[in-house]
């Protein structure tokens, strides 16, 4: 017997934005039955597992103990940084080097690490 992942939870004061958010870093709409000012609210991305964003009344206090890991679909990491920092997300730790290997580390709108790391093209080369 194996367990699968039904999906990847987000705590956030506003999980409608946060959702749009994410909508966009993956390519996916917010479900079409989420409203703004809903307490949950999914995104179903075919071939993935759901992003689901529930309303907390707590802020983030911490560092994530679990985070997603983002590998750059169609364009190299560092575009895909750039990108993700236009559409909301801040730099928190930069772990890229001038080799072109390593990671960045990004937050959400709601403070939430996630690591965005080199393209499968940008691996053919190296490693990481």
């Amino acid at each position: 017997m194996v367990s699968l992942i039904r999906n990847v939870s987000f705590d956030c004061a506003d999980p409608y934005a946060l959702a749009l958010f994410w909508g966009e870093v993956v390519g996916h709409p917010v479900h079409p039955e989420c409203a703004p000012g809903d307490a949950e609210v999914i995104i179903e991305p075919p071939g993935g597992p759901r992003l689901f964003f529930q309303a907390v009344p707590e802020p983030k206090q911490a560092k994530n103990r679990v985070h997603v890991c983002l590998e750059p679909g169609d364009r190299d990491r560092d575009a895909e940084v750039d990108r993700l920092l236009g559409l909301g997300a801040s730099l928190l730790a930069d772990h890229r080097t001038p080799a072109g290997d390593g990671w960045a580390v990004l937050l959400d709108p709601a403070g939430n690490e996630f690591c965005v790391t080199r393209s499968a093209a940008e691996r053919v080369t190296g490693e990481s």
